[in-house]
C-alpha cells in the first residue's frame, strides 16, 4: 500500500495529489498525441498551406514551373520508373531559394509537394535575374569573386537537374513524414514513463521539489537527445540509401551526382562569404553545431567521386 502523500501548500503541491497526478497523466497523453499531430498535419491536411507559405510569387501570383523544367522532371520520373498513377502524387511548384524543397509524401493520399527553385530554369549565367535574387533578405554583390562563384554554382546542366529532381522524388517516396511524427511522441512518452516510475520507485513525491526538478531536467535532456538521435540517424541513413540508389542507375548519374554536389558546396561557400554568416562551414556543409541533421555534402560528393573512379578503372582494361 502506497503511503498517503500530503498536498502541502503552493500551486505545484497540487500535482502531488491523486487528482493532480491524474491531470498530469491526461496532459501527458494529450501532449503525446499533440506532438504527433503537430508534425504530421503540415505534411498532410495542411500541405497546401505549407506549400503556399514557401512558394515563390511574382506580382502576388505563384510562379509557374517552366516547361523545360517540367520536361526534366518527367525525365527524372522516367528514370525512376514511376507509373502514371504514382506520378500524380508528385506535385511540383516553384519555391524560394536555391535548393529543392520537399514536403509531404507519396505514401499518403495527400501526395508530396516538390518545390523547384527558379535557378533550375537557367541554362547559362546570362539568364540569371540578379536584381531579383536575394538571400535571407540580403542583396547579393555579384561583382565580388564569391558572387562570380555563386553564378557558376546555381546554373545546373540538364543531367545535374535531373539528378537533383530524382533525389528529391526519392525523398518523397520515404516514410520520413510518418517517422518524424512518431519520433517526438515516442521520446516524450518514454520520458514521462521513466519519470513516473522513478517518482514511485524512489518515493520522490515525499521529497523536496528541487529533487524532482533535477530529475525532470535530466529526463528532458535525455528525451531531447533520443528524439534528435532518432530523427538525425534516420535522415542520414535515408540520404545514404538515396545516393546508393542513384549511383546504381548508371555512369551518367554518377558523374551528375559528383558535379551536382560540387556545385552545391560551391554555392554554400559563396553564400557564406557574401552574407558573412556561419550557417555554412568553410567547406560548404551546413553548420549544425552539435546535431547532424543530414549527411554532410562533402561526404556525399566523395561517395560519387569514388564511384566515378571505380567506373574509370573498370573502363580502362576494356579500352586497352
Amino acid at each position: 500500500m502506497q503511503p498517503k502523500i500530503k498536498a502541502g501548500g503552493g500551486f505545484f503541491s497540487y500535482f502531488k495529489t491523486e487528482r493532480g497526478r491524474k491531470l498530469v497523466f491526461y496532459a501527458a497523453g494529450s501532449t503525446t498525441v499533440g506532438l504527433f499531430v503537430a508534425n504530421f498535419l503540415p505534411h498532410t491536411f495542411g500541405l497546401q498551406y505549407y506549400r503556399d507559405f514557401v512558394q515563390c510569387y511574382q506580382h502576388g501570383v505563384g510562379r509557374p514551373v517552366p516547361e523545360a523544367v517540367q520536361q526534366r522532371l518527367e525525365k527524372a520520373l522516367d528514370q525512376l520508373g514511376l507509373t502514371p498513377f504514382e506520378r500524380k502524387f508528385v506535385k511540383p511548384f516553384t519555391v524560394f531559394g536555391f535548393d529543392v524543397f520537399q514536403a509531404g509524401t507519396t505514401k499518403l493520399r495527400f501526395g508530396g509537394a516538390l518545390g523547384i527553385p527558379v535557378n533550375y530554369a537557367y541554362n547559362n549565367p546570362e539568364e540569371i535575374k540578379r536584381a531579383d535574387i536575394r538571400f535571407r533578405d540580403k542583396q547579393i554583390n555579384w561583382s565580388l569573386p564569391s558572387g562570380k562563384l555563386l553564378e557558376e554554382a546555381i546554373v545546373l546542366n540538364e543531367d545535374e537537374q535531373i539528378f537533383g529532381l530524382s533525389k528529391a522524388v526519392l525523398q518523397l517516396q520515404t516514410y520520413r513524414v510518418l517517422l518524424n511524427s512518431i519520433f517526438p511522441s515516442i521520446s516524450f512518452l518514454m520520458v514521462y514513463t521513466m519519470g513516473h516510475y522513478l517518482n514511485l520507485r524512489l518515493d520522490l513525491f515525499a521529497r523536496h521539489g528541487s529533487v524532482r526538478f533535477v530529475l525532470y531536467s535530466i529526463l528532458g535532456l535525455f528525451g531531447l537527445g533520443i528524439w534528435s538521435f532518432m530523427k538525425d540517424f534516420n535522415q542520414v541513413a535515408t540520404d545514404a540509401q538515396i545516393d546508393q540508389r542513384l549511383a546504381s542507375m548508371g555512369p551518367q548519374f554518377v558523374a551528375a551526382g559528383a558535379s551536382f554536389y560540387d556545385k552545391h558546396l560551391k554555392k554554400n561557400i559563396a553564400l557564406r562569404e557574401l552574407i558573412g554568416n556561419d550557417i555554412y562551414t568553410a567547406l560548404g556543409n551546413e553548420n549544425y553545431m552539435i546535431r547532424q541533421k543530414s549527411m554532410p555534402l562533402t561526404a556525399r560528393k566523395s561517395f560519387f567521386l569514388e564511384k566515378l573512379e571505380e567506373l574509370k578503372k573498370v573502363q580502362q582494361p576494356e579500352t586497352e
